[in-house]
């Protein structure tokens, strides 16, 4: 779980977030061309297939009482709704149904769980970009020597993450999901387009990183007003 930055003893935001910005650093400072896509899922934790997830334990060790014990975790549940009209009292009730997909995120056994569906995710592209997990928040930085290998590989990367998902029945909002190339003073943005299945996601220059604005220059300006804004409110309320 080497690219996994959270739910991990010891390991926090702020470690994702240098591994992000030290990976384009080093990039930029051997003349490389760098880009990230900043992934977008939809309802991940909700999306989360049992079956598929119940295949992936034994790669990690986890067989005999420990994997059944998953599986009765996971296995022979249902749920149902129930709409209370208090106007009319009367209640309405839908049938039960069984569970087959989603974690809970906000329980202690749910995260585990999420971060074992999506850990061999990395293995799918790691030959070609540095992934970086925080959760269900997937960033992929990939580096070229130069523009046509550069558009190359980032269609080839996305191509990969985007098999990745639809054999793990995870959705991507192609809408949400950025690309920002970041430059320097040396390197130029060339015109990219990056697309699957006829979809494309749209290039940026700005978007927000666990929290941190970050642009395609390193540069924290937005982040520093964002800041600053929170902290006159703040300042205002107790004065």
């Amino acid at each position: 779980m080497g690219n996994q930055f959270v739910f991990r003893k010891g390991i926090a935001t702020e470690d994702a977030i240098f591994k992000l910005t030290n990976e384009i650093l080093n990039a930029l400072n051997n003349k490389t061309m760098i880009g990230s896509i900043f992934c977008d899922l939809e309802k991940a934790f909700d999306s989360v297939n049992h079956d598929i997830l119940l295949s992936k334990p034994p790669y990690y060790g986890i067989r005999g009482k420990a994997k059944l014990l998953v599986e009765s975790y996971l296995q022979n549940r249902y749920q149902r709704v129930q709409i209370i009209n208090s106007y009319i009292n009367a209640n309405t009730v839908s049938e039960w149904t069984k569970i087959r997909h989603g974690v809970l995120k906000g329980s202690i056994l749910g995260p585990l769980l999420f971060l074992v569906y999506i850990n061999d995710l990395p293995k799918a592209i790691e030959h070609k970009a540095v992934p970086i997990l925080f959760a269900d928040d997937t960033s992929i930085l990939i580096t070229s020597p130069n523009n046509i290998q550069f558009q190359n590989d980032l269609n080839t990367v996305f191509g990969q993450l985007n098999e990745w998902f639809k054999a793990n029945l995870l959705f991507l909002n192609f809408d949400k999901t950025d690309l920002i190339q970041f430059t320097n003073k040396i390197t130029c943005t060339s015109d990219i387009q990056i697309t699957y299945d006829d979809k494309h996601i749209c290039t940026a220059i700005e978007t927000k990183f666990l929290g941190l604005f970050i642009n395609n220059n390193l540069y924290w300006k937005t982040h520093i007003e964002c800041i600053m804004s929170k902290l006159n409110s703040a300042c205002y309320t107790m004065w």
